[in-house]
């Protein structure tokens, strides 16, 4: 058998190559017009979604700069009219309040505006200048509406709008609709908001509740409001102070193992609270133990610095809180619960830390205790 050329394979493979890249040459060819066409069209598609992105980037920027302006405005035009104590202040106070309402509402119709999320919160705004001019009606339609539309960036906005709505009918002395726009705002959840901010609220809700029920001569429903948030507050500083026991408790194990001739074993206690304070008064006795033998090394010392600070802290802030409580000085006995679990959170009614992640906040419980007091003298 005669072996076969290389040479020849070579150019076969070669011919067939050229083959196919005459093929393809021809079929652009022939459908050239239809490929100019279809590149046109993605070049002119990916400049109209480019210009498109750029123009909504630029309309934020700008709708950001005058919703600003507009804020300020607002902020400086609502301490005026708030602040009037006569009617002539408070005609004159509302000339600038009324140029920025209509500012508001021409800035949120804008559509170069309309779908940035400053939109919203202009409208929320000229909702509130509306509800304290006395256009209830007005007011509730516009928070209505941002209830159900706003942007994704205003969840929050949506949330205050419900709590606006129950205020209107308030307002309007519409008690019952009230009480039912204020049951909604009690059970509300929105999705990516703090659950803390949404039981704050939902603690408020349950003021205005009883604002309701009392205008109702619902005085069960009144009282059983106001029990029902103190029984709350009750049950929650039982749980800090035994959360807090188990914290120091912990603390407390991990110290007495980083220390020499010193066992963590047998101590206990009947609760949270009385198994903390054995370890406490354990390293206690190994402290003044080791002072009088003089073995205590600086760090050890350190360690069981912070560790007795804490707990004095602690045991001295909560022994506080129980005395006053069985004197029956509530709020004075609440102030040292505070210190004594040491729960932060931001109160947005006080404007400062409280233990607002904890419980319903300061403001709900002294009025509930206000009101219940009140109630049960009559």
């Amino acid at each position: 058998m005669r072996e076969q050329d290389p040479i020849l394979e070579q150019e076969v493979v070669h011919d067939q190559f050229t083959d196919a890249i005459l093929k393809v040459w021809g079929a652009i060819r022939q459908h050239s017009k239809l490929l100019t066409t279809l590149s046109v069209v993605i070049v002119l598609a990916a400049t109209v979604i480019v210009g498109y992105f750029q123009r909504q980037s630029s309309n934020r920027a700008e709708a950001s700069i005058r919703y600003q302006k507009l804020s300020d405005r607002y902020q400086v035009g609502e301490t005026k009219w708030l602040s009037a104590e006569s009617t002539a202040e408070n005609d004159d106070s509302a000339k600038p309040f009324e140029k920025v309402a209509g500012d508001f509402k021409s800035f949120f119709q804008n559509p170069k505006f309309a779908k940035t999320p400053f939109a919203d919160r202009a409208k929320y705004s000229y909702a509130k200048i509306q509800f304290y001019q006395g256009a209830v009606d007005s007011a509730l339609e516009y928070y209505q509406d941002l209830t159900q539309n706003v942007h994704s960036e205003n969840q929050l906005i949506a949330v205050y709008a419900h709590q606006a709505i129950a205020s209107c009918h308030e307002q309007k002395g519409d008690y019952q609709q009230a009480v039912s726009a204020y049951k909604k705002l009690a059970t509300l959840t929105a999705d990516g908001l703090s659950s803390l901010w949404i039981e704050h609220l939902s603690k408020s809700a349950q003021l205005g509740m009883a604002r309701c029920h009392e205008k109702l001569n619902q005085s069960q429903d009144l009282a059983r409001i106001y029990n029902q948030l103190l029984k709350e507050i009750e049950d929650n500083i039982k749980q800090g102070v035994d959360d807090k026991s188990r914290e120091l408790t912990t603390q407390a194990k991990e110290l007495l193992v980083s220390l020499p001739d010193v066992s963590a074993e047998g101590i206990s206690g009947s609760t949270s609270y009385k198994a903390f304070q054995a370890y406490q008064a354990k390293i206690h006795r190994y402290k003044v133990q080791k002072d009088i033998e003089g073995r205590l090394g600086e760090q050890a010392r350190e360690k069981l610095r912070t560790f007795e600070t804490r707990a004095t802290d602690f045991t001295e802030n909560l022994d506080k809180a129980i005395d006053y409580q069985e004197r029956g000085k509530l709020t004075t006995a609440w102030r040292y619960y505070r210190l004594a679990i040491g729960v932060d959170g931001y109160d947005p009614d006080y404007g400062r830390q409280s233990i607002f992640d904890f419980a319903p906040n300061r403001k709900v419980y002294e009025s509930a205790l206000f009101h219940q007091r009140r109630i049960a003298n009559n």
